[in-house]
């Protein structure tokens, strides 16, 4: 009967736990080559757009959507702050931190949980990405 309770526990446990996602997760950048056209857009931003401030939503694997923010600038990178869905918005906000990057145009790699309807990219001060390529 101990087992029994444990288990209806555990399994309260899991639904709670999957109601607190984020609905975002950063993505590592080392596993790029496994998203070719992420890799694609990213090689582009480093090649012929260094300069470009800006986001762009892919879709990936499993259905799921990520969305690529560059800075346009070394000396700064960016952090993922939230990521808030509504039924005609999905909003991304990002943290611009500064940095000397190793990159030639710094982005993040930012993967989504919930379909994408329109879509913005801000700043924590509210300054509005402009959609790449």
């Amino acid at each position: 009967m101990d087992l029994k309770k444990a288990l209806i526990g555990l399994f309260v446990v899991l639904v709670i736990l999957s109601g607190c996602s984020k609905g975002y997760w950063v993505w590592n950048k080392k596993n790029i080559d496994e998203e070719p056209a992420v890799r694609f857009y990213v090689n582009y931003l480093q090649d012929e757009k260094p300069d470009r401030k800006a986001f762009k939503v892919i879709d990936i694997a499993e259905g799921k959507k990520m969305v690529v923010v560059s800075t346009g600038t070394k000396d700064r990178e960016l952090e993922a702050v939230s990521v808030k869905y509504s039924d005609d918005e999905t909003t991304v906000t990002v943290r611009e931190v500064e940095a000397d990057s190793d990159e030639i145009n710094p982005y993040i790699l930012i993967g989504l949980e919930h379909p994408v309807s329109n879509f913005k990219v801000v700043n924590e001060d509210g300054e509005e990405y402009e959609i790449g390529f």
